[in-house]
């Protein structure tokens, strides 16, 4: 039996999770001796979701975060700050052959780092000043433990920078350290190279979600769907960023920019709205609470709602395989709305969703989010509605090719498993 942990993974996030499924679905279905195990932002809901054995990160934030008095905050920072210097003492012991204690909230998951074999890095957004301190700091930390355990090591189809601001320099050295370090690296878009420093271990692939098969029966069961259906417009799926457009505007002038252009889609194409949100709304509302706020600046918001529950990842991407055209920001609903063949508008807040986009032969179908106005998206609007079939058509014929991209992640990470050096 193969064994391999996963490491990192955001369950939180739609797109993060469909990158288990698509990893999980690729792999067994070409290597029925692999024993696959996660360490999971939310473990106890990633072993029913996965179906696997899932335990906490290395280090990790998640109990400090949703912590609900300012005791409890200090009292999780102080034993995770505890167990970060104390996780070294661990390594240098076991490196000498000695067995140090291993404390309860964290048994588990030295258990699956020691089980393991190999050891990756899944694909998302991991090594950016996008992301927090804290997040880099956690992703180095689970990467440099493996590494310091001697497993075999990869960085799966991420994306790599920017990295900006006055922590730019030191965030861009800790992964520096680490890409030299592992065994394999892949990236899943030709912008993430520059940071790469030509790497011998560093490959060009593609995003495996790409690979993971949609079904789109899976919304039936979704009300808004068939409410939308019942009414008879043109269905438009909309995903937001919560986070991101700070790094191009105040969330009053992303919320009005927002406002404006779902009120013009409504007015002058008779078009049903429904904003899908990609982040769980149990951790503080994920991305609720910025679709709200639009919601309200709405002129006229008959024509635009919010989408009902909390679906998981294959349920989301079946419902925006169900719209007629997704105005799409975050970066794995670009994918789900791509390989479905649905008519997509990317409003881009990195290189990477013009690459996903051109991939698919449609690159003049994104926005910059920084560029984001109601006169050149709706001009970008009215042709993607106009050429639809053509559209789908494109997109449909580019996909077995990128496929196949996304796919040789999972070659050059079983050549892990071999004895010799992966190729």
């Amino acid at each position: 039996m193969k064994h391999l942990l996963i490491i990192q993974n955001y369950n939180a996030n739609k797109g993060d999770s469909s990158v288990i499924h698509a990893m999980k679905q690729t792999l067994l279905r070409t290597c029925n001796d692999l024993a696959i195990a996660l360490t999971s932002y939310d473990p106890s809901r990633a072993s029913q979701e996965y179906g696997v054995q899932a335990a906490d990160w290395l280090v990790s934030y998640r109990q400090i975060k949703l912590a609900r008095t300012r005791l409890l905050k200090v009292a999780y920072t102080l034993r995770e700050g505890l167990w970060l210097p104390y996780s070294l003492l661990w390594l240098l012991a076991f490196r000498t052959g000695m067995r140090l204690f291993v404390p309860r909230f964290k048994k588990k998951t030295i258990d699956l780092y020691l089980r393991s074999q190999v050891v990756v890095l899944p694909g998302g957004h991991f090594f950016t000043t996008l992301n927090s301190v804290s997040t880099n700091l956690s992703h180095f930390c689970g990467l440099l433990f493996a590494i310091a355990l001697r497993k075999r090591t990869m960085i799966y189809a991420e994306t790599i920078g920017p990295f900006l601001g006055h922590l730019g320099p030191i965030t861009r050295a800790m992964t520096h350290f680490i890409l030299k370090r592992v065994d394999i690296v892949t990236v899943r878009e030709k912008a993430s190279l520059a940071y790469c420093d030509s790497l011998a271990n560093v490959h060009l692939t593609g995003e495996i979600v790409f690979a993971l098969e949609t079904d789109l029966g899976l919304a039936i069961r979704i009300p808004d769907l068939n409410r939308m259906s019942c009414r008879g417009g043109l269905r438009v799926g909309l995903t937001i960023h919560h986070l991101y457009f700070r790094h191009f505007f105040s969330l009053e002038e992303y919320v009005t920019r927002m406002a404006r252009i779902l009120d013009r889609i409504g007015a002058e194409f008779g078009a049903e709205i429904l904003i899908i949100p990609m982040e769980d709304c149990r951790y503080n509302g994920g991305d609720r609470p910025v679709a709200q706020r639009i919601l309200k600046a709405l002129r006229n918001p008959q024509h635009c709602r919010i989408l009902e529950g909390d679906w998981g990842p294959l349920a989301t991407a079946a419902l925006i395989g169900n719209m007629d055209v997704c105005i799409c920001t975050k970066t794995h609903s670009i994918v789900f709305a791509l390989k479905a063949g649905v008519p997509t508008i990317a409003i881009a807040y990195q290189q990477k969703s013009r690459e996903f986009m051109e991939a698919l032969g449609v690159q003049s179908h994104a926005i910059d989010l920084r560029d984001l106005d109601a006169d050149r998206f709706i001009a970008i609007f009215r042709t993607v509605v106009e050429s639809r079939a053509q559209i789908r058509a494109t997109q449909e014929s580019a996909l077995e090719k990128v496929r196949c991209r996304a796919l040789e992640n999972n070659r050059l990470l079983m050549t892990l498993f071999s004895e010799g050096k992966p190729e």
